[in-house]
């Protein structure tokens, strides 16, 4: 009676600890599951997250940056108009007209500010800011306001008929976002 007894816990205990193992076992493998189901979805998003940032936008293609700011390129155009005062002598200047609309962005010192951060022109080569006076030039811009038909003139070491606009700016939550437009001149 005493070995049945004994035998028996022995019997009890042991399919306890196999069960709690083989229970063991299966949370690890749901575990494993979800950590590669977890990966791969992370790798899903880091993917998608990246074609956001290599998009190239087009002309009156708004980049959206949620909660902050949204900005399009209205046109770029070629100008007559020089600078006697300017040194240099580009093949091209180009006017880039853009407008853009605060939804969020506060700064620490200024209100939203855009300028293009670069240009590159169909040469691919880098533009340097070609001074002309009668531009409609940016101004600061308050959360919900627009600024409409911002200015800036290029000077293009050779004659294009695309561009690339390139923006690039430290969102409210210091995050530096860049976007890129292709885009033609008239």
């Amino acid at each position: 009676m005493k070995k049945s007894k004994i035998l028996l816990t022995a019997l009890l205990s042991s399919v306890v600890i196999v069960g709690g193992c083989s229970n063991n076992t299966e949370k690890k493998s749901t575990t494993k599951e979800s950590s590669t189901s977890n990966s791969k979805s992370s790798s899903t998003n880091s993917t998608n997250k990246k074609e956001v940032k290599d998009k190239i936008y087009g002309l009156n293609e708004y980049w959206v940056v949620d909660g902050q700011w949204k900005l399009k390129i209205d046109s770029v155009t070629t100008t007559t108009e020089r600078n006697q005062f300017y040194k240099d002598e580009p093949a091209q200047v180009v006017v880039i007209t853009y407008t853009y609309e605060n939804l969020g962005y506060k700064g620490e010192f200024q209100d939203l500010f855009f300028t293009p951060y670069q240009v590159v022109d169909g040469g691919k080569k880098v533009s340097k800011i070609y001074p002309i006076i009668n531009l409609n030039y940016v101004k600061p811009t308050p959360e919900g306001a627009i600024m409409e038909g911002a200015q800036k003139a290029f000077g293009l070491s050779t004659e294009s008929k695309t561009i690339k606009v390139m923006f690039d700016k430290y969102d409210s939550n210091k995050k530096r976002q860049k976007a890129t437009f292709e885009v033609p001149v008239e």
